[in-house]
């Protein structure tokens, strides 16, 4: 029963976000996320007593949850902000969740349930790489009357100074 669902959901979709492998890390990775969803939603389509779904059926659900846990992200973000913080606390989220319209009361005994599914976490792979930028020279490491948790030294070419020899030329005529 659990075969069917998450065949259709997750390996056998054929859909447009899991038939392509990328060479891009960073595609990889939310293709790797999307699968993960396609998972979830599969498995608490078994959960609920489905025994198969439709690969377009699959899809919008994935999407329709994908849509729900951004929001989710988007609006404790904003409630966070709204407090002076820059990171959501659990606050934050519980009543991003009751304004949503859901009740945080019935989450214990929902992940407490006897039949619920474990999914193990996709495999990291190729996470997305932030490029380093351009660097000259080596940075100097700091003097011991530097406390070692504040920031490294810039580049050296920005702070040490290069000696340029420029030869005067005194007269009007050399213009």
């Amino acid at each position: 029963m659990a075969d069917a669902a998450a065949t259709a959901g997750a390996g056998g979709s054929g859909t447009r976000s899991g038939s392509k492998q990328s060479t891009n890390p960073a595609d990889n990775y939310h293709l790797a996320r999307r699968r993960t969803l396609q998972v979830v939603v599969s498995s608490l389509l078994t959960e609920a007593g489905f025994e198969s779904a439709e690969k377009a059926s699959v899809e919008t659900l994935t999407e329709m949850l994908q849509s729900y846990i951004s929001e989710i992200g988007r609006s404790a973000k904003s409630y966070c902000e709204h407090t002076a913080r820059t990171q959501p606390t659990l606050s934050d989220i519980v009543v991003t969740l009751v304004e949503m319209g859901f009740n945080v009361d019935t989450l214990p005994a929902y992940a407490k349930r006897s039949q619920r599914m474990v999914i193990t976490a996709p495999p990291v792979t190729n996470q997305p790489v932030t490029p380093k930028a351009l660097t000259a020279g080596q940075n100097r490491p700091h003097p011991p009357h530097i406390p070692s948790h504040f920031p490294e030294f810039p580049d050296p070419h920005t702070y040490i100074k290069t000696p340029v020899s420029v030869e005067a030329t005194l007269g009007l005529g050399v213009v």
